[in-house]
């Protein structure tokens, strides 16, 4: 998701009103408001409420210390999204062309400081909590976080969010991700789930996913 909306802002065209408003559009920072099932930073926003609800009072036990800091970054990055998306809401009232692309590179100048700030936390939570989680807690526990994760997502999220998880697994994930799938999920689920997959994930990973999991 991160990628992308990098992709995006470098190569969108601030003086294209049109085009701007559909960027605008996939900037929103709330589900409930959202007008795109694309809408980059509502999945970024959930990351911070899922885990702190989940698995952080249990990791805060033996955590010393990183648990505080972790929910204080993402406290931050909350607020660095919804400013975003609110100047990028904003740009669409500027008049003229050359107004919006100035507005457009600080606007883009913003989304590389999130950049910055995300790809830093995250990769604090996978150098340090990780690691921590795997000392400190069973398999069971963890696969219990997961699940509650899971069970907290209305369907419409769940599958907008796994329009983005999908096609970002290499082919080895997506196998196992699919051949759990199988094993745990209702024969609908499988299907709604395995239908988003061959339209979102490149053809030939998706192949060789089918043809890992006989699917």
């Amino acid at each position: 998701m991160l990628y992308d909306l990098s992709d995006r802002m470098q190569t969108n065209d601030f003086a294209d009103l049109e085009g701007t408003k559909v960027l605008a559009r996939d900037l929103e920072n709330d589900f409930q408001v959202a007008q795109s099932a694309g809408c980059v930073l509502c999945g970024l926003a959930f990351h911070a409420v899922e885990e702190e609800s989940a698995i952080f009072p249990s990791a805060a036990s033996v955590g010393n210390g990183l648990v505080p800091l972790l929910i204080e970054e993402h406290h931050d990055l909350s607020r660095r999204e919804v400013e975003i998306a609110e100047d990028a809401h904003a740009l669409l009232e500027n008049p003229g062309a050359t107004e919006r692309v100035a507005a457009g590179v600080r606007l883009n100048q913003k989304v590389n400081e999130l950049l910055v700030a995300y790809f830093t936390h995250m990769n604090r939570e996978e150098v340090e909590l990780v690691p921590l989680l795997r000392e400190q807690f069973e398999d069971a526990q963890q696969g219990a976080w997961q699940a509650s994760i899971v069970r907290s997502f209305p369907p419409d999220r769940l599958m907008a969010l796994l329009a983005w998880m999908l096609p970002a697994m290499n082919v080895t994930e997506l196998a196992e991700f699919l051949g759990a799938l199988q094993r745990l999920a209702p024969p609908p689920v499988v299907t709604a789930v395995t239908n988003l997959a061959a339209a979102k994930v490149p053809g030939p990973r998706w192949a060789e996913a089918r043809n890992r999991t006989g699917l």
